[in-house]
């Protein structure tokens, strides 16, 4: 029972973070000093939704600037998630008055640390004592890879309008629950499951789109399966049975066609652990897209 809630209550979260995001309405904007920092890191990580979501309500993601070289390059700490430990490190190129710019996919690195939940009457320096070493460690690389202290050029750039939320066009194709179940089946099939539940989709959710149209798609699954036919999971004196978590991240063209072979990539999948926290490697999300015709629309 008590992992029935916390997947429940993992769903409500899960869909206060992301369906929001699908239009213009977000009840919870950001309200920081730093929007086009916030503008950059929204739309750099795949999965990042924008807000600290806690209960009916959301708290600001939170920025720590490290350093700004001669050219206006400012390197920064970047925290959205609810329990407080994906945290990120990004450098944003430029930005004026409307927009902001950086070079996709190579501007941010992950990291995860243990910590416990913080919303409220945290220290002023929260931010910066939790990712100080996480900085010294991965700087240098990031700063190379972004060209720091070179003129900037913005046609190794992409834009997007400096903003106060994450927004999806609403016309944008979401996977169906069918399609959804079709993708989470072709990987469980791999796991050699005995007994498996035939439907383990549980929500989706667009994560980015280029500039062609292509859609970058998340779906979350929990699969159920037992050692024996004879166990019935409804019976509470049967023995319990086991949970499998997925999230898995797909490449689909504008009418939901993907490459089955290359277009879907394994994010998180554990048995029994229902907290669906994964990092990843920026390098692989550039690959991943690029082996799926990935388009940027950089700027002139």
């Amino acid at each position: 029972m008590k992992k029935l809630i916390s997947v429940f209550l993992l769903l409500i979260s899960l869909f206060g973070l992301s369906g929001c995001f699908l239009n213009k309405e977000n009840p919870w904007p950001y309200r920081g000093e730093h929007k086009e920092l916030y503008t950059t890191a929204i739309y750099s990580i795949p999965n990042s939704v924008g807000c600290m979501h806690h209960g009916e309500g959301a708290y600001d993601a939170d920025i720590y600037i490290w350093e700004q070289d001669d050219y206006g390059r400012i390197l920064y700490s970047y925290c959205e998630d609810y329990s407080n430990r994906v945290l990120a490190l990004l450098i944003n190129q430029a930005y004026d008055d409307t927009s902001t710019f950086f070079y996709p996919d190579k501007n941010y690195a992950l990291t995860y640390i243990d910590s416990e939940c913080c919303y409220e009457g945290v220290e002023k320096n929260h931010l910066k004592n939790k990712t100080y070493d996480f900085y010294l460690s991965v700087r240098e690389k990031l700063k190379n890879d972004n060209d720091w202290n070179k003129p900037i050029d913005l046609k190794k750039c992409v834009s997007y309008s400096i903003t106060n939320h994450k927004v999806i066009e609403k016309d944008t194709f979401q996977l169906n629950k069918d399609q959804c179940n079709e993708i989470l089946n072709e990987y469980t099939k791999t796991l050699n499951f005995i007994n498996p539940s035939s439907s383990p989709y549980r929500y989706n959710t667009i994560l980015q789109v280029d500039s062609e149209g292509k859609i970058l798609h998340q779906v979350i699954g929990n699969h159920a399966y037992y050692d024996k036919l004879e166990w019935n999971k409804w019976d509470p004196y049967a023995k319990e049975y086991t949970y499998y978590d997925m999230v898995i991240w797909v490449i689909t063209d504008l009418d939901g066609n993907y490459n089955k072979d290359k277009g879907i990539l394994v994010m998180y999948s554990k048995e029994n652990v229902s907290d669906y926290t994964f990092i990843y490697e920026t390098s692989v999300i550039e690959k991943f897209k690029l082996i799926n015709g990935w388009t940027y629309q950089y700027c002139e």
